[in-house]
């Protein structure tokens, strides 16, 4: 029966770095405790995070070269492409995405490139769940190609009271029927009505009289919305979808090896682990100290360092979890 492997996960994080210090205090960020006694700037666990003038495009393409390197694919063989990025890019979607850009740039003549982007953070299993399904009922499309390039407006690194957002790529290369990390499922859940919850609010949600600035490209949270409809379910959400794809494969949480969870902050990392009786070992935290959050590239980078540290080994059954703005909650497992 056939399947879908990876054959490469790859990133780029720009050199240039910037206290989260300097962060908070050019972004006014509110200073107090939020619920069980949780203060968002002591307790967020990051220092500083990667930050660039590049598009984000750059940061795509960049990755993108890396993971078609060290997957030896050439670019003849990559027969689709998809940009799996939630944020706007170089220019507001959904009208453009940086698929056919990248199609272009790294001369793949061969490959139809196009964009799943919904799902915030969770986009990359949306991505994920939409590729595989397509590669599997296509037998024109054998290896794809998925990436995603992100740069948050200068002074919208914050997403009080999540985290702080990081500039960086990441892309990773499939292939049907490879050995490697063979994905055994993805599953999603999204809520409708907390669509909102996150949003870009764009030039149509102007106000009369408004004066036209980047603040119209930042993010921005509906807080009450936050608090009465995502923190009291987040995590059960996270137990249920990850329950869900356990079941269809006949498998049990004492078969998953390791977990990929997001660098979102020190606490939220800690919720997590305590749910689900995890220990530190099991996680992969290392990197938000020194990167915080990269949007839904958080999967592929932290799936690729612990790989580079061997805390992921062949054999091992990776659980890669996230959540995500529109509203989504996704579980991905993979027999690295």
């Amino acid at each position: 029966m056939d399947h879908v492997g990876i054959l490469s996960e790859a990133f780029y994080l720009p050199p240039g770095k910037k206290l989260v210090a300097d962060v908070f205090r050019d972004e006014d960020v509110p200073f107090g405790t939020l619920s069980k006694n949780i203060d968002f700037q002591r307790d967020i666990g990051i220092h500083d995070i990667h930050v660039t003038d590049e598009l984000p495009s750059v940061l795509a393409i960049a990755a993108a070269r890396r993971a078609l390197d060290q997957a030896g694919v050439a670019p003849g063989e990559v027969d689709l492409v998809v940009d799996f990025t939630s944020i706007p890019e170089d220019y507001v979607g959904p009208t453009w995405s940086a698929a056919g850009l990248v199609q272009q740039e790294l001369g793949l003549e061969n490959a139809f490139a196009t964009a799943v982007n919904t799902g915030g953070c969770a986009s990359y299993h949306l991505a994920l769940k939409t590729v595989v399904s397509l590669m599997l009922a296509d037998d024109d499309v054998t290896t794809a190609l998925l990436f995603a390039g992100d740069r948050t407006p200068d002074l919208n690194k914050t997403y009080y009271p999540i985290t702080v957002a990081s500039d960086g790529g990441s892309a990773l290369v499939l292939r049907k029927n490879a050995a490697r990390a063979r994905i055994l499922g993805v599953e999603t859940i999204s809520i409708g009505r907390l669509h909102d919850v996150w949003y870009v609010p764009g030039l149509q949600n102007r106000q009369p009289n408004e004066e036209v600035t980047e603040r119209l490209l930042h993010m921005y949270a509906k807080m009450d919305k936050f608090n009465e409809g995502v923190i009291p379910i987040n995590f059960r959400m996270f137990g249920k979808v990850m329950t869900q794809l356990l079941d269809k494969l006949n498998l049990s949480f004492d078969d998953v090896d390791y977990y990929v969870y997001p660098t979102f902050s020190t606490w939220d990392q800690a919720y997590f682990m305590k749910k689900f009786g995890l220990s530190p070992e099991k996680v992969y935290t290392s990197a938000l100290k020194h990167r915080g959050h990269v949007q839904e590239s958080d999967m592929v980078i932290n799936y690729a360092e612990a790989v580079e540290q061997n805390l992921i080994r062949t054999g091992d059954k990776v659980m890669v979890v996230s959540n995500g703005a529109g509203f989504a909650w996704s579980a991905a497992l993979i027999h690295h």
